[in-house]
């Protein structure tokens, strides 16, 4: 054999030899990964994430088929009241009233000024007619810090008037600076501890709270001497 063939087959083992290693190697490697990294540590992707987490919310029903009316200040000057009638009252009116009573009826507002006075005793009410179809409406009164009251009523061809609903009382704000000036919002500190001390051996109340008092009340004397003087 020639020396040209005997080196040919030298390297054809050594390359069989390395490729040999180098599979078994990689084998291993492949091996170790699966034990590493168990099937249940996979992360699913996204997609499936966001799918799971999708809830459908139900719908907000137009009505809840209750006959009642919510009257609120929108602002010293306006009201705002809204509602809603059942159909079991309109059933009611039919057999009260006939089959095409409330078909044939015009439904109206009773706004009765009830500052300082129950609304029956008022005299002071304004009546609106409204729209069939309405649910809502915005009031005028003109009038600040006033209270009232909002009735939901219907009238029959005849005249015939019929209660639906009524509304609690509300108060309009202000639209101007309080008059009173001259309310004090600290208590006297003798007050403070005849009022809190017979609390302070009894009930869940802090033991140190008259303590406190006294501590804040040295500290307000000690501001009165470095402070300006109120007359010069």
């Amino acid at each position: 054999m020639s020396r040209k063939k005997i080196a040919k087959i030298k390297r054809s083992g050594v390359r069989k030899g390395i490729g040999a290693r180098t599979n078994i190697l990689h084998k291993v490697a492949m091996e170790a990964a699966e034990e590493v990294m168990p099937e249940s540590h996979w992360i699913s992707p996204p997609e499936e994430k966001s799918a799971e987490k999708k809830v459908t919310l139900p719908e907000i029903p137009f009505s809840y088929g209750d006959t009642r009316i919510v009257a609120m200040a929108r602002d010293p000057y306006w009201l705002f009241a809204y509602w809603e009638i059942g159909e079991a009252f309109k059933d009611e009116i039919r057999r009260r009233y006939g089959a095409q009573a409330w078909d044939s009826a015009r439904l109206v507002l009773k706004v009765y000024d009830a500052t300082n006075l129950y609304f029956y005793e008022s005299r002071q009410a304004m009546e609106i007619a409204i729209d069939k179809f309405a649910n809502n409406w915005y009031i005028y009164t003109g009038q600040p810090n006033h209270s009232y009251l909002v009735e939901l009523g219907g009238v029959l061809p005849d005249g015939t008037y019929f209660l639906i609903a009524r509304s609690d009382i509300v108060t309009t704000p202000r639209d101007d600076v309080s008059e009173v000036v001259n309310l004090e919002w600290l208590l006297p500190t003798e007050y403070e501890k005849v009022l809190y001390g017979r609390f302070a051996g009894a009930g869940p109340g802090s033991p140190g709270f008259l303590k406190e008092m006294a501590h804040k009340e040295a500290a307000r004397k000690r501001e009165a001497y470095i402070s300006s003087p109120l007359n010069w």
